[in-house]
């Protein structure tokens, strides 16, 4: 998607004097460009560390939820271009749900949901919102267990399959091998059925956003 630098521009500076609209437009205009950036950078953290979490970027636009509301905190801050504003925003939007997710992780290691101060990259973002990654973190916590819910409702067949695609991020290959599919493009429809029975599961327990395939 192409960002008309010129138009975008007024629109970030009227957007940190606080103007709704402004910070409205901005999500629209950069949450492309910004998910795609953020989903590249924590694939990789997000599979060594923090599966649980990777359904959830298939079921629930959290990049959505997280830069409406960056872009409510936006300063009066000059960028060359819709690069390296976008750039800008993902790093918030990644440092705020990476901080969500240790602070998840500790309170379930800890068995109590208040833990210490959040870390200092929440913290250099929204010093002034310090209840942004208990309260993100507990949202975040609480859709990973519907989806884990839902995933456990599935035939064990189906449940596998989603998790080798989902959160081990194995090929249609690797899937046919492991539960002895036909071929890969059986093993590819299943993955299509598997992750609509999983969406009509999730819709019941208010999840309406579509899967990636």
């Amino acid at each position: 998607m192409r960002i008309d630098w010129p138009d975008l521009q007024p629109r970030i500076v009227a957007a940190a004097a606080g103007d709704r609209d402004a910070q409205e437009q901005i999500v629209t205009i950069c949450l492309p460009e910004v998910r795609a950036l953020v989903h590249r950078e924590l694939q990789q953290d997000f599979r060594q560390r923090h599966r649980w979490i990777l359904p959830l970027f298939s079921t629930q636009d959290v990049v959505h939820e997280v830069l409406a509301a960056v872009v409510t905190e936006l300063a009066d801050t000059q960028f060359a271009g819709p690069g390296p504003f976008c750039a800008y925003l993902g790093t918030l939007v990644r440092h705020r749900l990476l901080d969500a997710v240790r602070f998840h992780e500790a309170a379930r290691r800890d068995g109590r949901r208040q833990v210490g101060e959040p870390t200092a990259g929440l913290a250099a973002v929204a010093a002034d919102r310090r209840e942004a990654t208990p309260t993100l973190a507990a949202s975040l916590g609480e859709r990973a267990g519907l989806v884990r819910d839902a995933l456990g409702e599935l035939p064990e067949r189906q449940r596998r399959l989603l998790e080798l695609r989902l959160l081990e991020d194995a090929t249609f290959p690797q899937i046919r091998e492991a539960l002895g599919y036909a071929s890969d493009e059986t093993a590819r429809q299943a993955c299509l059925d598997a992750q609509a029975k999983l969406l009509v599961k999730l819709r019941v327990r208010g999840f309406g956003k579509t899967m990636g395939g």
